[in-house]
């Protein structure tokens, strides 16, 4: 087990960092879909406006484009250079550029604005009734998110209920037990004392065990993709070990 604790700092910030990088990618994609689609209803609207002011959905568009709203006005420039560069109508852009967010909601914005176009329906009214539809279920989903949150609270407050209890372990109840296991010693017995670097090792791959499973099951609740909780789960594994190191580092 001590070959173990030689190489522990090693092992802390490797996993941490390991599992950071792991959960990055999926964690940055999951809060970039959470504020595209925020940001839809509004978009639908400046739309609907734009449209209703004789502008085409490529000028409307471009409204989008100067409004500021990040990451949308990045995705309606993004559809403007396809129409300029790439030869497509605003619809094909719309729906390609929209395949690639990798967002549900984000698809069905694009369906109703393309097809909307192309059956030449009163393209104002459905752009408003899109926008009124898709409020409600941005609304919807903060209501949940608000309601999530707590969870994510209680996630960091249970690593760290767990790593104080294991620091009273290993720096004040482990030292005691020892010096009464040697009042007790005597010919013949041999009282068994946990070696505080064994007892070290074994609560730090409890606590990112620990860590690993929350951080999983945070990321499923909160960010709909498991892998995006790792983000958490590093972060936690990596405050843990070091919480149960610094005390040995520091002479305790």
């Amino acid at each position: 087990m001590n070959i173990f604790f030689q190489w522990l700092p090693l092992i802390v910030f490797s996993s941490s960092a390991a599992l950071i990088a792991g959960g990055y990618l999926p964690w940055r994609r999951a809060v970039f879909r959470a504020k595209l689609e925020g940001q839809i209803p509004e978009t639908l609207r400046a739309l609907a406006d734009s449209v209703a002011g004789g502008m085409d959905l490529r000028s409307a568009f471009e409204v989008v484009a100067s409004l500021g709203l990040r990451p949308m006005a990045d995705v309606a420039r993004r559809i403007l250079a396809l129409t300029a560069v790439g030869g497509m109508t605003v619809e094909e852009a719309l729906w390609q550029v929209a395949e690639g967010t990798g967002s549900a909601n984000f698809k069905r914005f694009a369906l109703i604005v393309a097809e909307a176009a192309r059956s030449g329906a009163k393209l104002p009214e459905v752009l408003g009734t899109a926008a009124r539809t898709f409020a409600t279920v941005v609304e919807f989903r903060r209501d949940i998110e608000s309601q999530l949150r707590p969870y994510v609270a209680l996630y960091y407050a249970l690593i760290v209920t767990f790593v104080v209890l294991a620091d009273v372990l290993v720096y004040f109840l482990l030292p005691q037990l020892a010096q009464l296991a040697s009042r007790v010693s005597g010919p013949g017995i041999t009282p068994a004392v946990i070696n505080r670097e064994d007892a070290i090792v074994v609560l730090y791959f409890s606590a990112l065990a620990q860590a690993l499973i929350g951080g999983l099951i945070i990321g499923r609740i909160v960010y709909f993709s498991p892998s995006a909780g790792l983000v958490h789960a590093g972060i936690a594994s990596g405050a843990a070990g070091l919480a149960l190191l610094l005390p040995l580092w520091a002479r305790f």
